[in-house]
Formats: structure tokens, sequence, C-alpha cells
């Protein structure tokens, strides 16, 4: 069953890496080990320096302490859940190779916690992570982990324990099949019953006491398995150990595509909404695909190819799951969105760092926002897009979050929009109309009870003048209570709010270029007091 605290949550996605150093004596240093063929692993003593583009083995410090240090900020910036890249021991600053299931990476973890009962002893890794979880509840957040189950890392344990040859696929010449070939990452053997229940032990390990994390988010889980039997008949398995251990578990998948199979048998809770959220928005808003390698400026602005969009990939998920969808704009795996709303295409080896920052425009960032925010789902935030951090695709989209060379004027913009957010239930678990597809504009309602909120989203380069339906129960009256106003590239923002006049069940209103609004509309029916 689909939790209900993750349905509509704002969600907060940590690289750890790049987030924050909060305990310098664990940083990597530099020559302290080898990883694979790359030769000796580099401490990058610069914070705020250029990734590379072969940068797996650089580690600039972030940490859960630095994590830790920063929990004030999140709760004020309306943070919900902290959505963390894998934490778990690895060679690599993505951790995408996993060394050990159980064990926390100790360069990612302090000697001491500031809230153990002794504050002298020296803690383990799971230990200081056991501390840091109680605060993250301690200060209303929850904490989702990033399962990285299709395979393991080469250098992990089971790779040279022979009791467990079989936990990995084998091919015909005799070696480890590698996912994509990649060879530190050995594809795990899901028709082998001990490497099944090791996993699920996993699973559940680290929803329970004394972590008590609040889910999963699992990575390429469509890939698992070398057969589609196989995958589902696992997930399956493990989705029951995991709600067995913590029933109000959030399991969610990283997948490309339909993914109704897995959403609808109770496989996987939901899922990163690439194909229903990132890549339409994407293309509406910016005319660039996720990775900036494709542009179609005749996508910008296609209402209709939006509406068209977003109904087809609705039909995939059950109403819980889609309430539960993760919607990005962006993460670890993508361009920045800030460097998409320039709408050009462009790779950190070819195009170079700096150029990831020319032509963005800031009012395609907040009205895109806007209806991140109103849209049906759990919003999510890649650690950074409060502050409009660019770069190209992975590696570049990994760059470090520049404490001291914050855009507060945008930080103030994202508390402002995820205020809108939690304050409305409407916007949290609401049903869904759309009511304008056209003309680059493109209009939607959000109801839950007595509440009634409508967006309007202007991605034409020229003011709209407007006559919304708004359909269903009689709508008297509209409240502005929302708007980017995107007149200048820059853009603005106005939280203020203004009464609208609703004539013969439509709204008249001027709608910026580039920009949206949101309204909350009073009806007869329920006596809205506004």
């Amino acid at each position: 069953m689909v939790p209900e605290w993750a349905k509509g949550a704002v969600v907060y996605q940590i690289f750890p890496d790049r987030f924050c150093n909060g305990d310098r004596e664990n940083d990597v240093r530099t020559g302290e080990y080898r990883y694979d063929r790359l030769g000796p692993v580099e401490h990058v003593d610069e914070w705020n320096s250029p990734v590379k583009t072969l940068d797996v083995q650089r580690f600039y410090g972030g940490d859960l302490e630095g994590v830790w240090d920063k929990l004030p900020y999140l709760k004020e910036l309306g943070v919900e859940v902290l959505l963390f890249n894998p934490i778990f021991r690895s060679p690599s600053n993505h951790k995408y190779d996993t060394t050990d299931y159980y064990e926390i990476d100790s360069h990612l973890t302090s000697r001491y916690a500031r809230n153990q009962e002794d504050p002298g002893r020296v803690l383990s890794p799971n230990e200081y992570f056991a501390c840091f979880t109680r605060a993250v509840h301690e200060a209303g957040m929850k904490i989702v982990l990033d399962g990285v189950f299709n395979h393991c890392g080469s250098e992990n344990a089971w790779c040279s324990d022979p009791a467990k040859a079989d936990y990995f696929v084998i091919g015909e010449d005799g070696r480890r099949k590698c996912w994509w070939d990649v060879e530190t990452l050995p594809k795990l053997n899901y028709k082998c019953a001990a490497l099944r229940e090791e996993i699920k032990r996993i699973g559940a390990y680290w929803v329970s006491e004394p972590y008590m994390c609040d889910g999963w988010r699992l990575d390429v889980a469509g890939d698992l398995g070398e057969t589609p039997a196989e995958n589902h008949a696992f997930w399956r398995e493990f989705y029951d150990a995991v709600k067995a251990a913590h029933p109000d578990a959030w399991i969610f998948a990283e997948h490309y595509g339909d993914a109704s199979e897995w959403v609808k048998s109770s496989e996987w809770d939901s899922v990163m909404n690439y194909e229903g959220f990132m890549e339409p928005v994407g293309w509406f808003f910016t005319g660039v695909d996720k990775h900036c390698d494709k542009a179609d400026p005749d996508k910008i602005g296609n209402a209709e190819a939006l509406a068209a969009e977003l109904c087809i990939t609705r039909a995939h998920f059950t109403e819980d799951a889609y309430m539960a969808a993760l919607n990005q704009l962006d993460n670890h795996d993508h361009a920045r969105y800030t460097t998409r709303t320039a709408g050009r295409c462009g790779r950190l080896a070819v195009s170079g760092a700096e150029s990831a920052s020319e032509g963005v425009r800031m009012d395609v960032l907040m009205a895109t926002v806007v209806f991140q925010m109103t849209w049906p789902g759990a919003p999510g935030l890649y650690y950074g897009d409060e502050i409009g951090i660019c770069g190209w695709t992975d590696p570049d989209n990994r760059r470090t979050y520049l404490w001291g060379r914050e855009d507060y004027r945008l930080i103030d913009f994202y508390k402002s929009a995820i205020e809108l957010h939690r304050e409305h239930n409407a916007l949290r678990r609401g049903q869904t109309e759309i009511v304008y597809a056209q003309k680059g504009c493109f209009a939607f309602l959000r109801r839950l009870g007595g509440e009634v909120i409508l967006t309007a989203v202007n991605r034409s380069e020229k003011e709209l003048d407007l006559a919304l339906e708004l359909p269903g129960e009689r709508i008297l009256k509209a409240e502005r209570i929302f708007m980017t106003d995107g007149r200048s590239s820059a853009g603005s923002y106005n939280v203020g709010r203004k009464e609208m006049q609703v004539s013969w069940g439509q709204l008249p209103v001027g709608v910026p270029p580039v920009s949206a609004m949101v309204f909350l509309l009073k009806t007869d029916d329920y006596g809205i007091d506004l």
C-alpha cells in the first residue's frame, strides 16, 4: 500500500560527496587507494572547483555530517523527505558499485555524533548513521535510501567468496556478466535463492531499528534479473519483506517507460516519473531533452502535445501511485534544469563547463517550478536546484553546492512555491482536470473536498488574454494566490492575493509571457471563505 505521507511529499535528493563537507577528518585522501583501472583516488581541495569529464575517482568531501549541519536550512526550505544517492561502502564517489550493503561508508560519517548518549565514545559508521537518522526524524523529515540491487561492485566481498559464486550471472565464456559491460558492476543472479534472501534481508535491515529509514529508491529496477518473470517475482518478494518490517515504507523505482506492470501488481509503490513528468514537461518549457542532447524548438509551448503525453502516461498508474510519483526536473543522471532553460544542447567534454550557464532563463525556471508544485505527484528537488546550479549531464550535474554564493532571491522563490504546495491539500492529493491546452498555455484544476485550485502557465513569448472555462460546480469568485511574471528573462514572482471575478463559469485573465498563475476558486456549493 502506498504510504499516505508519500503522496505529494516534497523530496530533496542529495548526492552526498557534493552537498556539504561537515567533517574534513573523514575525507578521502589523494592516493589513499586505487580505483580500478583509473588509478589513485584524488581529493579535490577547492570545494568550488569544476568537475572533470572523468570524475568518478575524485572526491570533494561532502558527507552526512554536512547534511546534519544543514538540516535547519532544509527544514526552512520546506523539505519533507531526504532522498540519498547511495551511501553504502564503495570505492567511487557515486557509490553505485556497492562493496558492503550492511555498512555505511566511513568517508560519509564522523567518529562522534552530536546526539549520542556518550559524547566521547567513538562510533562505527553504522552507529553514527543511527544517530543521524534520529536527528532527521526529530527535524520532521524522512529518509529514503538508494538501493542498487541489479548489480554490486567488483570489490564486494561476494566476488571473492567461493560460497557466493552463484550470486552472479555467468556468461558463456565462464566470466561474470557485468551491467552494460562495465567491469566494476557485476550483475547479480536472481535465479539464486540465497541471493534473493540476502537482498530481502538488506531491504528490511535498514528500515528497521535502530535506523528506521523510511523507504527505498530502486536503481535500474527494470533491469534486475534476466527475464521479466524473474524480475517481477523478486520485486514482489522484496516489497513484501520491506513492508513487513516497516509497513509505512515508500518503495519507488527508477524506470523509463510504462511501469504499470510493477505498480499495479504491488511490486513498487511508484516510480521516478521520467516519462510522465520530467521529459514532457521539459520539452514544453525548454525544447530540449533531459540530457541536452536533442533540441526541438517546435515543442516549446506545444500545450496540445503536453496534454496528450500527460494523459497517456497517467494511465500507467493507479491513483495512489500517481500521487506518489517522484516529479523531478533534473537529478544525478540528467542535465541541470537551469541549464536546460537556455534551450541549447551540449556536453561537458565538448561544450565546457562555463557554457552551461549561458543564456539561462529564470522566467522559464520559475514557471516550471510552479507547474511542478501544483501538478499531482511528489515534487522533487535535486540539491542546488533552489540556487540555480547549472551543469550539463553526468558528471557535470554533480557540481558542489555553492555555500556562501547562494542566490537568495531564488531560494525565497522556492520557499514560497513549496509553501504553496504544502498549504493546500488539493495540491497533494486532489483530482486533476485539464481545462485549457492551446496557444502555448496549459491550465488545470486540482480539487479535494471543498478546495479547488486552478493553475495556468503560459510558455508563449506574448501575453495571452484568456477566458478559462471552470467546469463542474458553479464558481463564483477566484483569488489569485501566486504568480510568476516573465516580462523579463530574469523573472519575478508575487504571492500577494488578488480577487478576480468569474462570469458565467469563465475566468477572464491576462497571463503574461512565460509565466504561471495559481488561483483559489470559491464555489457556492462549499462556501469557501476567501
